[in-house]
C-alpha cells in the first residue's frame, strides 16, 4: 500500500522522488515500511546525479543513505523523522554547492 509518492522536477537543479510503501514486515523491512527518498541533481544535457542524496532500505542492505556518492548508515525512527531527516541533507546538500532554495 502507497502512503506517499511524491515526484516533482526544479528546473536546472534536479528531481525530488520520495515513495514510502506500508509493506508485510519481514527480515528486511521490520517495521512494515519500504522506502526511496530521491533527489538526483541536474548535471545539464538531462544528466542526472541518482546518489546526490537518496535514503532507502533496500533488501538485505537495511536502512542507509547516500549522500554524494558516499554510503552512511541510517538510524530509522518513523517516516516523519525520515522525511526531516531527509529533507535536511538535501537542503545542506545544495548550500554547499552554494544553492539557497527551499524545495519542500
Amino acid at each position: 500500500m502507497e502512503l506517499l509518492h511524491i515526484k516533482h522536477y526544479i528546473d536546472g537543479i534536479g528531481i525530488l522522488e520520495m515513495k514510502i510503501l506500508k509493506v508485510k514486515k519481514d527480515q528486511f523491512h521490520p517495521e512494515g515500511i519500504k522506502y526511496s527518498l530521491t533527489f538526483a541533481r541536474e548535471r545539464g544535457s538531462g544528466n542526472f546525479e541518482g546518489d546526490f542524496v537518496r535514503y532507502d532500505n533496500y533488501n538485505k542492505e537495511g536502512h542507509h543513505k547516500h549522500i554524494k556518492g558516499k554510503k552512511y548508515k541510517y538510524e530509522f525512527w518513523d517516516i516523519d523523522t525520515l522525511i526531516l531527516d531527509f529533507k535536511t541533507d538535501v537542503i545542506n546538500a545544495l548550500r554547499e554547492e552554494g544553492i539557497e532554495i527551499d524545495i519542500f
